[in-house]
């Protein structure tokens, strides 16, 4: 990334400072020090499993008249009933993109098929639980909201050492929750739901931006969302109200609801439009992702559309995605 970066260096210049967190600090691989998170996405896993069990049973025995694939479908399939297809579709995945020859059988009909089981085996538990998609992604989403809020409020400080630009090398383990918390393809929660249409693992060198814009100009939205008194502020004791009621993730703080966006000055009054200049757009592989509240009226920017967010939408899609650390804590029954 470094390299990527800042290429063709100069000798002598000045060395990088490079700090590296303990793994109980880890935001972007999931379940780390999460005692609960095994047990539960085996629960959920098994649903999933079941309810796609026709599909999952063809591609075993689709692997299995492959020679090249048979001894390691065998093997995974004794050995981890749960997630037999990730182990194949790994390596299938990586030999295809490198375009090395493969097998006739295994052409891109197949692929696409194989890594739609391997997402129906991983990432689908995640659209199923919203306590499951918390420990598995939660505190990255928390500092996404961070990073987020932080940079709303150095420009009204007009300070310009704030941050710009935050970047994640992250996994495909990383961005299929991700994607489960946006809520593309489906609404985390619901045990029931089919796999979301078109649901498939994370292809290599997949990205997701999410970008903080600003437009003082164009009329805001003159329709006010359902949900938007709901909850008049939930930053201050966010443990008295339900994850799913939540209109706002619990580290957004109070002061930035303090804002007159008229005057541009910090008032003594909660103004619950004060964010009303600030709108999110979320990018998944170039293509813009539609987050389910900010399809609501009066929840996405009046001329260009649903694919960019108020910022107050954005915060209500993530809202019971977020846990403070004593809730994280809870849920995961972390040492």
């Amino acid at each position: 990334m470094l390299g990527g970066l800042y290429p063709n260096q100069p000798s002598g210049s000045p060395l990088f400072r490079v700090n590296v967190r303990p793994s109980n600090h880890e935001t972007v691989y999931p379940g780390l020090g999460c005692a609960n998170l095994r047990p539960l996405f085996a629960r959920f896993n098994a649903v999933s499993r079941q309810l796609h069990a026709d599909e999952l049973e063809n591609i075993y025995a689709e692997m299995r008249r492959i020679p090249a694939l048979r001894q390691q479908a065998e093997t995974d399939r004794s050995a981890r009933q749960d997630r037999f297809t990730i182990p194949i579709a790994d390596t299938v995945a990586a030999v295809h993109a490198h375009a090395l020859p493969v097998p006739k059988a295994i052409d891109d009909a197949f692929v696409t098929r194989l890594v739609q089981a391997a997402a129906i085996e991983y990432q689908h538990s995640a659209w199923m639980s919203a306590s499951l998609a918390r420990m598995v992604i939660g505190r990255l989403v928390h500092e996404c909201v961070d990073h987020i809020v932080a940079a709303v409020e150095g420009d009204r400080a007009a300070d310009d050492r704030r941050s710009r630009m935050a970047i994640y090398s992250a996994h495909d383990t990383t961005l299929g929750p991700l994607l489960a918390v946006m809520g593309s393809g489906g609404d985390p929660g619901d045990p029931s739901a089919e796999s979301p249409e078109g649901m498939l693992w994370p292809q290599f060198a997949s990205s997701m931006r999410i970008e903080l814009l600003k437009d003082a100009r164009s009329p805001y939205p003159p329709v006010r969302p359902a949900w938007e008194d709901d909850q008049k502020d939930c930053s201050e004791d966010a443990s008295m109200v339900p994850f799913e009621k939540r209109v706002r993730p619990v580290n957004v703080p109070k002061s930035l609801y303090r804002w007159s966006s008229v005057s541009g000055r910090k008032t003594a009054e909660r103004n619950p439009r004060a964010t009303r200049d600030y709108y999110v757009r979320v990018w998944y592989n170039d293509r813009t992702v539609q987050l389910p509240t900010c399809r609501d009226p009066g929840a996405h920017h009046t001329q260009l559309g649903p694919s960019v967010c108020t910022l107050d939408g954005f915060f209500k899609q993530l809202a019971r995605f977020v846990p403070s650390e004593k809730e994280h804590a809870a849920e995961c029954h972390a040492n």
